[in-house]
């Protein structure tokens, strides 16, 4: 009787373990907008660009239960040159943390980065780099710095001038979707603009819909940015910037007004 309990409760155990859920950690910006910073971002190694090599560089890394993550490392690479850039990248992604029945816990994950010299050539006659001028000094802590913790502030680089209010004035679309099921609001991103003035780890905040969600991202996007300093330093800084779509706004991409 004792042998057949032990046999049962074994059997339990191994259910109940088969039954457990559990995810994997993911960029708190979604797989899609992490590819495209990654996109953008990317710094070709020079010699594998003139040789036309491709391959991936596979990052290994920690993620504990808060979404930090540590220990990174190159599980495989196709270019020993490309190997500090795909670490330098993965380390800016922010995490939401792996879970198992709805609990966050740690984990070990990974995040492969594909380095392909024709895709970025092309990328690269299709759009335009813009580099902020920038003088000082990046801090290298990959620390995260909030309003009241910095000296100076994020402030959006335009190459021609204006602000950002002007920026998004000129250039938004408003999502035909929204036009016709006349939805109007304000989207909120969250958004930390990096050492280098780019932007990442976009994540919407207030949603509106309609298409309005997708149509701020891709005005964030397109943004460059003089970094926030602390310390004479540039440093990574968290950020909000608030995009209104008001029926009755004239559309500058077609002249109308919604």
């Amino acid at each position: 009787m004792k042998t057949r309990l032990v046999i049962a409760l074994t059997f339990l155990f191994a259910w109940v373990g088969s039954t457990a859920q559990s995810n994997a950690p993911e960029p708190v910006a979604g797989k899609a907008l992490t590819k495209d910073y990654i996109t953008q971002n990317l710094v070709y190694p020079e010699a594998d660009l003139q040789q036309g090599n491709s391959g991936k560089v596979v990052v290994s890394l920690h993620v504990d239960k808060d979404g930090l993550g540590s220990q990174y490392t190159v599980k495989s690479t196709f270019s020993e040159a490309a190997s500090p850039i795909a670490i330098a990248l993965v380390k800016t992604i922010l995490w939401k943390p792996a879970t198992r029945n709805g609990i966050p816990c740690d984990s070990q994950t990974e995040y492969e980065i594909d380095f392909n010299a024709k895709s970025y050539k092309r990328y690269w006659k299709r759009h335009e780099l813009i580099t902020p001028p920038l003088a000082l000094e990046a801090d290298t802590s990959n620390a995260i710095f909030e309003y009241k913790q910095l000296n100076e502030v994020a402030k959006p680089y335009f190459a021609f001038g204006g602000n950002m209010a002007d920026y998004i004035y000129k250039n938004l679309k408003f999502p035909a979707e929204a036009k016709e099921r006349e939805i109007q609001g304000t989207v909120r991103l969250s958004f930390v603009v990096e050492t280098d003035g780019s932007v990442s780890n976009i994540v919407v905040v207030n949603s509106v819909g309609g298409g309005c969600d997708n149509e701020a991202i891709r005005l964030m996007q397109e943004t460059v940015w003089i970094p926030a300093e602390r310390h004479g330093k540039y440093v990574r800084s968290r950020n909000m910037q608030d995009i209104t779509f008001s029926i009755g706004n004239r559309n500058f991409q077609d002249g109308n007004s919604y």
